[in-house]
């Protein structure tokens, strides 16, 4: 697949191309029953074309989305991914469709242009449907690492992460009336060899995960049958008699894309990248946030199964004590690279309840915060170095120059807005209040959030374009917009580099 085709395959559905019923080549229209009934048409003089599966149109369905309702049962052509799509291994991502396109570009932005090889869905509703990207870069572990480490948010929103380890058993199979058979084959083979990798108990234990969900029923009814046929000669069991998923030692990962499955078994225990290679560094700043297992000591388990977990549940601790919008301005430090210094000064424009103004309060812990909103602020315990101006950004301005002149710097080097109003209402109130400390010298950021305040989606993107035109006219030497995961669908964040006078 090109990148073009990957994109519409994750973006937007779109009814099936004209004409229905399909036609042949040389424009007659196909032979319903010939398609459909077991014994063929039976009219010796059929006006309409018969032809073999493989030579009629291609399925408008499966060809873009990777998916068809119908299944093996359609009456048009499914081409079949090529086996080489996945190269000599990587990851298959799991996520919700609203936010497919974002991990699309984040994937590209991380690892290159290329590396995004097959992009298809599970099912064809446009709401809750997930999407599956398959990133092909030969070092499943490796993958994972850079996206965690630069992209943390993203991959906690991730619902699935399937690993295909270049050193671990791998296959592919065409999904045609024999694939079952021969899936069913290479998993006793595959298994059979695990025996010498047991647990405690003298056994191994296989935990299945795969998407869709029919495919991990059909795994299991395999996995069913290899046993019962098997029996004590083979000692490979699913989860079960207290041996929970966490515990168990291998792990068969498998994705339908495209006609093709994707399978792989790897040990949980395993580690499959060495040593070697930069240090491992931490996409979140707060030290009670998950830490990556250095390289060469994480196993595969701790890298596409366990650190996913635990990004979630570090979220969701820090969801429960605060509000949603505290994580758009944590991404947005990460997604632009904004280097908060401990001494740094920062004004938050609108700041109630509080969730940006907690963010800027711990990494400034020698500089000073100002949460100005005539609203109450929701943070307990208040951090010191915050001070709430129950006041609007226009009377505010005094204030804040005095206190700019006890702290170190004596300058306002950021400006944060995430008031709920429209984004051009939103960045006049911010440049305004900027504009009176323009003189800073050094540098200093502005980052606002846009939020669909307009008449339709296409006025909205409009506002943007001129909220950013606005703001480059005030002197700011760096403009961008980012769709930030924690961003609704309709919400963006912009952001603002002055470099300062020399």
């Amino acid at each position: 697949m090109d990148a073009r085709a990957v994109e519409r395959a994750l973006g937007g559905l779109r009814p099936a191309p004209r004409p229905f019923p399909p036609r042949c080549e040389d424009g007659r229209e196909l032979c319903k029953r010939y398609m459909t009934a077991e014994k063929g048409c039976g009219l010796v003089d059929c006006p309409r074309a018969h032809v073999a599966r493989n030579e009629r149109p291609a399925c408008p369905d499966h060809a873009t989305y990777g998916h068809c309702a119908r299944g093996r049962g359609c009456w048009l052509r499914h081409d079949v991914v090529p086996e080489s799509a996945f190269g000599a291994g990587g990851v298959v991502l799991m996520a919700d469709s609203e936010s497919s396109l974002r991990h699309l570009g984040r994937c590209r932005e991380i690892l290159g242009a290329d590396a995004v090889t097959v992009g298809g869905r599970t099912a064809l509703g446009r709401r809750g449907v997930d999407v599956l990207l398959m990133i092909s870069s030969g070092d499943a572990c490796g993958t994972l690492r850079r996206l965690y480490e630069a992209e943390p948010h993203g991959m906690a929103k991730t619902r699935r992460t399937l690993a295909f380890p270049r050193d671990a058993p791998r296959a592919s199979f065409v999904e045609d009336d024999e694939a079952d058979a021969a899936m069913e084959r290479w998993m006793e083979t595959t298994m059979a060899s695990m025996e010498n990798d047991v647990g405690p108990d003298g056994r191994a234990y296989l935990r299945v995960r795969a998407a869709p969900k029919w495919l991990e029923k059909k795994i299991y009814g395999a996995l069913d049958a290899i046993i019962e046929r098997r029996g004590e000669s083979l000692r490979v069991s699913p989860p079960g008699r207290g041996v929970s998923s966490r515990d168990c030692t291998h792990c068969l990962d498998a994705v339908s894309l495209y006609g093709r499955t994707f399978t792989s078994i790897w040990r949980t225990r395993g580690v499959y990248e060495d040593a070697r290679g930069e240090e491992t560094r931490s996409g979140f700043p707060e030290p009670d946030a998950p830490k990556l297992p250095k390289r060469g000591d994480a196993t595969m388990d701790d890298l596409a199964f366990v650190y996913p977990l635990l990004l979630q549940d570090f979220r969701s601790d820090v969801r429960s004590s605060s509000c949603r919008a505290y994580f758009k301005l944590h991404e947005a430090l990460l997604r632009a690279g904004v280097p908060v210094k401990d001494d740094w000064n920062c004004a938050d424009i609108g700041a109630a309840p509080g969730g940006w103004t907690r963010t800027l309060g711990e990494r400034v812990t020698s500089g000073v915060v100002w949460a100005i909103d005539p609203a109450e602020l929701v943070l307990d315990p208040m951090p010191v170095n915050v001070k709430h101006l129950q006041v609007l950004a226009e009377d505010a301005v005094q204030t804040v120059r005095e206190g700019l002149r006890a702290t170190k710097t004596g300058e306002l080097n950021l400006i944060v807005c995430d008031a709920n109003m429209h984004p051009e209402a939103c960045a006049r109130i911010a440049l305004e209040f900027a504009a009176k400390f323009a003189s800073s010298k050094g540098e200093s950021w502005l980052i606002l959030s846009t939020k669909n305040f307009c008449k339709g989606t296409l006025k909205w993107l409009k506002a943007i374009d001129a909220t950013m035109e606005m703001v480059r006219d005030a002197g700011y030497d760096e403009v961008f917009v980012r769709h930030l995961f924690s961003n609704c669908a309709e919400e963006k964040t912009l952001f603002a580099r002055r470099l300062g006078k020399p």
